[in-house]
């Protein structure tokens, strides 16, 4: 089939930040109703869920999870306006990833090994060279500065209009931070709209390269680099952006971001979990996984030595997540201390319990430690949901952790989103989401209980959708999609 928006919406569904099967239910059954129903309200868009995704320290990452209209309609509106988000020729001051080639958006994970293989290649080229990033970039660009960009580099009037109305009503009409984080759109917008600064006319460098908000200078004259590093926070500062002073580094010739220090197995081992990582664990490709998880015998111990130890840093825990699929019963024993000490590795253990064959420990270790962690945040407690869904529903202790998860104290509409839409009678379900779609509520509970109740035979379904459908337009197009589907 040719390349299209529902193609470019449900391909990368399964890799943002909080993929509820619900947009993905509903994307394949009518994308197009969804998108005709977003472009007939584009000025009244629902303001938005915040959500918190996690980084690691303890940090947490704001952003949105939009509902189906609303995400539909990025998708939608960035692949109609493909032709906008080319990659620059210009080799001098390029751009790795995030647009369209061919019709369809380039891989993230080669356009970033392309950025990381130029870095080093123009490194034993140039004499010095500095890298930086923004500061805390989606979450400090201006509305109207988005707008403007994308009216200047040659949408249509209806769509720039759409586009500002979108992003004043999702966020209730905040100026910034107004950018959904994790979605390919949103990122393939944040990396155009900084072409601003490579195209600046005051830049002496030989090279600069960029991936996304990641900038690198090259040149031989140390004097031109800290001139352009100047020039560069000048005209970021003129959008109210700046640059994160911890993560800016100044390189001299042959310089490795790999410590020096560290010996041939843990750099081979962590360059393949960069590969990983980056590369967002693509579902599809399954003989890259398994070249990456080839591991020698020395890196197999070397990992097995990391885990035997008995407090596990985090770069250690990272490097045993992406690589030690096929050695997963070492894993397991430690499961617990990665669920505790590690939240924001939330994905990459959703990712690993894919090659866990003791799905019967995994559980109980999972059901124990929902039951009796008090502070588990919203980001671990999603993904946990996600594996009891795809892993985890056959198991005995599948009932105990779908309470526990919906019980929580720190559960939040999405999280619980997440276990109302599992398409299962069992373990109370059906009565928690009759409950939800008899409220008269138009909000991320019910949406997930309409998804979820596919899984009844359509007499009942449809009484239940009856009452739903009442409550909002928007819940009236779900419900209509929702009733036409076949049972689960």
């Amino acid at each position: 089939m040719p390349f299209n928006g529902k193609s470019f919406f449900l391909n990368d569904l399964g890799k943002t930040l909080f993929p509820l099967r619900t947009n993905k239910v509903l994307g394949e059954a009518a994308f197009e109703k969804f998108v005709e129903y977003a472009k007939s309200n584009s000025d009244h868009f629902l303001p938005q869920k915040r959500v918190f995704a996690m980084k690691q320290g303890g940090h947490l990452r704001r952003t949105f999870k939009l509902d189906p209209v609303a995400e539909m309609f990025l998708y939608d509106l960035l692949y109609r306006n493909r032709r906008f988000f080319r990659r620059p020729t210009n080799k001098q001051r390029e751009t790795f990833g995030y647009n369209f080639d061919g019709g369809e958006p380039t891989e993230a994970t080669l356009s970033y090994r392309g950025f990381k293989g130029a870095t080093s290649q123009y490194r034993k080229t140039y004499t010095h060279s500095i890298s930086f990033d923004v500061a805390s970039y989606f979450n400090s660009i201006y509305h109207h500065d988005l707008v403007h960009w994308f009216e200047r580099i040659g949408a249509s009037s209806e769509d720039v209009s759409a586009l500002g109305g979108f992003l004043r009503e999702i966020s209730s009409g905040r100026s910034i931070d107004c950018l959904p984080q994790g979605l390919y759109p949103a990122k393939m917008m944040g990396n155009a709209f900084l072409e601003f600064v490579q195209q600046s006319g005051r830049l002496q460098s030989d090279v600069l390269i960029r991936f996304m908000d990641d900038f690198v200078l090259f040149a031989n004259d140390k004097e031109t680099l800290l001139s352009d590093f100047y020039h560069v926070q000048e005209a970021l500062s003129a959008k109210g952006l700046s640059v994160n002073p911890s993560k800016t580094r100044l390189f001299l010739k042959g310089d490795d971001e790999i410590d020096r220090t560290l010996d041939g197995v843990k750099k081979g081992l962590l360059r393949k979990r960069r590969r990983v990582v980056r590369r967002g664990y693509d579902e599809d490709e399954g003989d890259l996984d398994e070249e990456l998880r080839n591991l020698t015998k020395k890196e197999t111990d070397l990992l097995r030595e990391l885990l035997a130890r008995p407090h596990l840093e985090e770069e250690d825990a990272e490097l045993v997540l992406a690589l030690m699929g096929n050695h997963s019963a070492d894993v397991v024993a430690r499961f617990e201390d990665l669920l505790r000490d590690f939240p924001h590795l939330a994905k990459s253990i959703y990712q690993f319990t894919k090659f866990v064959r003791d799905k019967a420990s995994l559980s109980a270790i999972i059901a124990k430690f929902v039951a009796e962690s008090k502070i588990i945040p919203e980001f671990q407690l999603f993904w946990l949901g996600v594996i009891l869904e795809e892993s985890l529903l056959a198991t005995k202790q599948a009932s105990d952790i779908a309470h526990s998860l919906y019980t929580h104290p720190w559960a939040t509409p999405i999280t619980k989103a997440k276990v109302l839409e599992i398409a299962d009678q069992r373990f109370g379900l059906t009565e928690l989401r009759e409950t939800h779609l008899k409220d008269g509520t138009s909000d991320w509970l019910a949406w997930a209980s309409a998804c979820g109740s596919r899984v009844e035979k359509k007499a009942a379904r449809n009484y239940s959708l009856k009452y739903f459908k009442n409550a909002s337009p928007i819940n009236k197009l779900i419900g209509e999609v929702i009733a036409d589907l076949p049972q689960q």
